[in-house]
């Protein structure tokens, strides 16, 4: 019961740390969390013709979470606008990211996301990812930051497996504690 008391309390300790990190690490062009404003101009430098401005699509999806104590994932709801795969991806990922409701915790907020890129004819999602010291979680941390992913991404139905790299080399775990699948496959959550 000790045990899982201290990690109760350092799985705590460790949220209260990356949501203080986070408060201080805002750029100051990101009034609150908005995202900038895509750039719609072509490369030829003409301006967009009324097709391409009606190619994106909406998305309602689910983004997986942790509750404020630390011990479940929790899901809710986002609105995402795409044009293709890996914009799709892309912006649940930068979903996963965020999150300004104290009752949904965000694992991901201090991961960088170096790349990512959908290969449509096996299904597998491929993300280089970069893990700075201060977002390293304990194991029970580091199981849920791999739940919430899971989570988030097998909602797709496209998405069969999912390749975590973490700066572009393939681990055996990313934080020391759990073993990392390569890759993991649907199903196998």
């Amino acid at each position: 019961m000790k045990k899982k008391t201290n990690m109760m309390l350092l799985l705590y300790l460790t949220a209260i740390l990356l949501i203080l990190a986070g408060c201080g690490n805002k750029p100051a062009t990101d009034p609150g969390n908005a995202e900038p404003a895509p750039n719609t101009t072509p490369s030829n430098g003409s301006s967009p013709s009324a097709p391409d401005a009606e190619k994106k699509e909406s998305q309602e999806i689910e983004v997986g979470y942790v509750d404020s104590e630390l011990t479940q994932v929790k899901t809710k709801k986002a609105q995402i606008e795409f044009s293709n795969n890996n914009e799709k991806y892309t912006q649940a990922f930068d979903e996963m990211q965020r999150s300004d409701d104290p009752e949904y915790i965000s694992l991901w907020s201090d991961i960088g996301l170096e790349s990512l890129e959908f290969h449509e004819a096996d299904g597998v999602l491929t993300l280089n990812i970069h893990i700075p010291d201060e977002a390293r979680l304990g194991s029970g941390g580091e199981l849920l930051f791999l739940d919430t992913l899971k989570q988030t991404m097998f909602q797709f139905k496209d998405i069969q497996s999912i390749q975590l790299l973490v700066d572009g080399k393939q681990s055996e775990s990313l934080m020391g504690h759990v073993e990392l699948e390569n890759p993991i496959v649907r199903g196998t959550e």
